[in-house]
């Protein structure tokens, strides 16, 4: 399959050209270089096309059930508000969630925090006045 054919087929997806791109180059590197299979270490994978630290923390957890926490734009935002990190950046959210987190929870947390973003803590309109967690957020707490 061409790039052109598979970015029509995934085209419902943010920047799918990019995307095709990644998967062709990926896929033809897991053939020649990793005989065929997905590999299982968070290095290995940030080695295939597209893949950074965030979407590898991903792969370990939901394909390998490693314990790994993903920071996307939610974990994020959903962290930093309820004060569970304190971080400018995704690497050291990542760092304090994984000191405060229980390890065996990581990935169902991961989960969690995305859920809370995208129904509730949202990037723009908060939700804060329904929200369970308003006496525990430092968010809600200084608005």
């Amino acid at each position: 399959m061409t790039i052109e054919e598979l970015a029509k087929k995934i085209q419902g997806v943010g920047l799918y050209r990019n995307k095709a791109k990644y998967i062709i180059d990926t896929c033809h590197k897991l053939v020649e270089e990793y005989d065929s299979q997905v590999p299982t270490t968070r290095k290995e994978l940030m080695r295939l096309s597209g893949v950074g630290r965030k979407t590898a923390n991903v792969v370990l957890s939901c394909a390998f059930g490693h314990n790994a926490i993903a920071v996307d734009t939610h974990v994020f935002r959903v962290a930093n508000r309820l004060g569970i990190a304190s971080s400018k950046t995704v690497e050291k959210t990542e760092k304090d969630l994984m000191e405060k987190v229980p390890k065996n929870l990581w990935s169902a947390a991961h989960h969690w925090f995305i859920f809370h973003g995208r129904e509730v803590c949202k990037a723009r309109k908060p939700r804060c006045e329904e929200c369970s967690l308003q006496k525990l957020c430092d968010y809600y707490l200084q608005t």
